[in-house]
């Protein structure tokens, strides 16, 4: 790449790492796609998996008080792992396009209702089937191609948790499935010298960008976060749409 299109990607990584710290998602729905436009799906989805579970670590660390308040965490982060190892493999093998449409799909049902509803928060049936399927979904897109964020981010917003806790489940989430992502890469040697110092460019600018989110974050009141977080999910599900054809 040239200098103009590191600094495009740069820039990427930037308002990704921002909105990330605000809210817990949207790296790399942000970053992927304009790396990708320049190195390929294959390699931008490889290229942001370090940077991306470095920038969950970082969050998990900065509301670790809320992680014991989080209800079936494990049992969601874990199941989220199985299936981020049958992403990963599949990567170079899955249709992406239709991962990516089935995605947008839930998405927008997930919108539809959410603006529909008089009381939008999942029921206790809901809650308790719906969990297990949620979270093997969310492992599987995280591994395949690097976006698992807008299905999480969605699962927890129906739970009516406050920032810290959505923020801090998401990330917890993101951040086992992004390790299990990153050694399944590593075991079936999809990392290449490009990719390794992409990785490590992307993993600086998120590491100087993140903290700024962060600040940003702690000013919102639960209604603007409620609304930002929907209109992040709204952003990725157009985003996953525009990749999708």
């Amino acid at each position: 790449m040239n200098g103009f299109e590191l600094l495009v990607v740069g820039l990427a990584v930037v308002l990704g790492a921002l909105v990330k710290g605000v809210t817990g998602l949207g790296l790399p729905l942000t970053a992927v796609p304009v790396i990708a436009f320049f190195v390929g799906v294959e390699d931008a989805v490889v290229i942001m998996a370090a940077p991306t579970a470095m920038s969950n670590a970082m969050l998990v660390r900065e509301h670790r008080r809320e992680l014991r308040f989080a209800e079936h965490l494990p049992l969601f982060a874990g199941l989220g792992a199985v299936g981020a190892v049958a992403g990963a493999w599949a990567l170079p093998r899955i249709n992406e396009r239709i991962l990516l449409l089935a995605l947008s799909l839930l998405l927008g049902a997930f919108l539809a209702w959410r603006f529909s509803s008089a009381s939008p928060r999942w029921s206790p049936t809901v809650q308790r089937w719906g969990r297990a399927p949620v979270a093997l979904t969310c492992g599987v897109a995280q591994g395949a191609i690097g976006i698992s964020g807008p299905l999480v981010a969605a699962w927890f917003q129906g739970l009516g948790v406050s920032r810290q806790r959505f923020v801090v489940s998401n990330t917890s989430i993101f951040l086992l499935t992004g390790l299990t992502q990153i050694a399944t890469l590593s075991a079936t040697g999809q990392w290449s010298t490009q990719r390794l110092w992409g990785a490590a460019l992307a993993a600086a600018v998120v590491a100087m960008a993140l903290p700024f989110g962060i600040v940003i974050g702690r000013r919102l009141n639960p209604e603007r976060f409620e609304a930002l977080v929907s209109v992040v999910i709204a952003v990725c599900t157009v985003s996953l749409l525009v990749r999708a054809f």
